[in-house]
């Protein structure tokens, strides 16, 4: 496992009188709580204080270069060198092979090594710097414990580089355990400031865009447990999360109405990430805080047919139709004989003169055979239904809203029984 430092190299400040003399100034860097005394390069004290072993440093073919080889202590023939191709903007990576060597060799690795990019003013050389972080990132073991220090080169690059520390989260399964900035100063030590707050606040937001969209909540339950919350929440939204990934309803409703009790200790929650997520997570529980078995399975196929998880709306509905019926005519829903029972009389629905019942039978009906399929992953030739995949994806909203006629009007229907 290497510590790797991707480090954007600048063209520093010019020198009174002299462009060819591109400097940083010498300061002290406060790293937490301590100070790394007459650094040029905020990656200087980086290095140091995380005992970086490998180094990637990146910059154009006019970032100081130069600087950095005087920095590891090579010859003046090569610096001179490398300063003069820099300075008539020829300087290529194979320029700096040796440089790269001599990184490695300081820093007791093997695989340190220089990046040139152009200079991101456009959008081809902003694709120019992606390819060039897509090259950095393919050399990275997933073992490796990455480190960013965004401080120099252009601000389009310290953003792309942001952009693809979360990337390499996301795509590469990248540890990033540090994205820094140097705010310089004269008279002080200068704060070297961690910005990675900022990649674990957009993994909490993902989280929760994970969950209310997809019924995917797996990353937030993998956050929450590694944070600071409290014992009780962890453990009830583990179990709602584990209910959610079963698809089991009566688990989920459960545990929702345990989370509801809960939502004071997110929003009073110390943390600033946690209080933010708390009025997302709050709607989420509110929408689904329902007494009635098969009014909690509706609302829930209605979910998952707006966030595109057919298969599980058409399962969700099937079953909500049944416990609706079993509702309507006092059976209790939990119970296997009741729902067989309603099954028959919505098969006895679509024999009826009513119109409305008629359409609500064989509403039931197309849904059951969707269902079944799907539940059953039954071969093309023996399936009940004849929808295709994308008739059927195209219909559930359809045979959602023609389910209404029954949630909406239990009240006549009961008075008519049979």
């Amino acid at each position: 496992m290497a510590k790797i430092l991707i480090s954007l190299l600048g063209t520093g400040r010019i020198a009174k009188g002299d462009r060819s003399k591109n400097r940083y100034e010498t300061t002290d860097y406060k790293l937490e709580d301590k100070i790394y005394k007459q650094k040029t390069m905020v990656s200087s004290a980086i290095i140091e204080h995380y005992k970086i072993d490998t180094l990637f440093l990146v910059g154009t073919s006019t970032s100081m270069w130069d600087n950095v080889c005087s920095l590891y202590g090579f010859d003046d023939e090569y610096t001179l060198s490398i300063m003069e191709k820099k300075e008539a903007g020829i300087l290529k990576e194979s320029d700096l092979e040796q440089l790269s060597q001599d990184i490695s060799k300081k820093l007791n690795s093997q695989n340190s090594k220089c990046f040139i990019v152009k200079d991101c003013e456009t959008q081809e050389e902003l694709w120019n710097m992606f390819d060039k972080f897509l090259e950095i990132l393919s050399i990275i073991g997933k073992e490796d414990e990455v480190y960013f220090d965004i401080t120099h080169l252009f601000r389009s690059v310290s953003v792309l580089s942001m952009i693809m520390a979360e990337f390499g989260k996301i795509s590469f399964d990248m540890k990033v355990s540090g994205v820094f900035y140097g705010l310089f100063k004269k008279d002080e030590p200068s704060v070297v400031v961690d910005l990675s707050v900022f990649l674990e606040l957009l993994d909490w937001i993902r989280a929760i865009a994970n969950l209310k969209n997809y019924g995917n909540s797996f990353e937030l339950m993998k956050l929450m447990n590694s944070s600071h919350q409290d014992k009780e929440i962890k453990n009830s939204f583990t179990n709602f999360s584990n209910a959610l990934s079963m698809s089991d309803m009566g688990a989920m409703q459960q545990n929702i109405k345990i989370l509801k009790g809960k939502m004071k200790l997110f929003e009073n929650d110390k943390s600033n990430i946690i209080r933010l997520i708390s009025k997302d997570l709050q709607e989420f529980i509110e929408r689904f805080s329902i007494d009635s078995l098969a009014d909690f399975q509706y609302e829930l196929a209605k979910w998952y047919c707006e966030n595109k998880n057919y298969a599980f709306g058409y399962i969700t509905l099937s079953e909500a139709i049944v416990s609706k019926m079993c509702e309507i005519y006092n059976l209790d829903p939990t119970l296997q004989n009741n729902r067989t029972q309603a099954k028959s009389m919505l098969y006895e629905y679509r024999k009826n003169f009513s119109k409305q019942k008629k359409e609500i039978g064989d509403t039931y009906d197309k849904v059951r055979r969707i269902r079944n399929d799907i539940a059953h992953k039954k071969p093309q030739n023996s399936k009940e239904s004849k929808s295709s995949p994308k008739n059927s994806i195209e219909n559930l909203e359809l045979y959602i809203k023609k389910a209404a006629a029954l949630f909406n009007m239990e009240k006549e229907l009961s008075m008519t029984k049979g």
